[in-house]
């Protein structure tokens, strides 16, 4: 007979503990993680339901800021959208809908805060490479032209 046998040394932990304990750190952690995307994004929400709207499938997501870090980086608004084509063989679709995604951001926020705006479309293919398209436009310049 051994003097360390694992079965007669009592638990300090129940194994039900420790599921559960990890059952609600997750949650806390999901939960983190949505309340943090809300408030991040809570500025856009009107924007990107407008885009949603108007450009049905095109799951566009919003945002708007600086790089964390660089402050010498301009304060810049993101949209990046699908689309159902390749974004560089329609050059002119896509120069019409930046231009109507700048006209629906100036419309639920105040565009003229920023200083550039980069607009990224892709064509996500199946079982393929994602097809990106990054269209950056002087948002000063594009309100004294629009």
């Amino acid at each position: 007979m051994t003097t360390h046998d694992p079965e007669s040394m009592p638990r300090i932990v129940k194994g039900r503990t420790i599921v559960l304990g990890l059952l609600i750190f997750g949650l806390l952690m999901s939960g983190s993680l949505y309340v943090f995307q809300t408030i991040n994004t809570y500025h856009f929400a009107d924007t990107q339901n407008a885009l949603a709207k108007e450009f049905p499938h095109s799951r566009p997501r919003v945002e708007g800021g600086r790089l964390k870090g660089k402050q010498q980086n301009p304060l810049t608004f993101r949209v990046t959208m699908a689309v159902p084509f390749n974004p560089y063989e329609k050059n002119e679709d896509i120069e019409q809908m930046a231009d109507r995604i700048l006209e629906i951001a100036s419309k639920n926020l105040q565009l003229d805060d920023y200083e550039q705006a980069e607009l990224h479309f892709y064509q996500a293919v199946p079982e393929q490479q994602i097809i990106m398209r990054d269209v950056t436009r002087d948002v000063k310049t594009w309100i004294k032209n629009h």
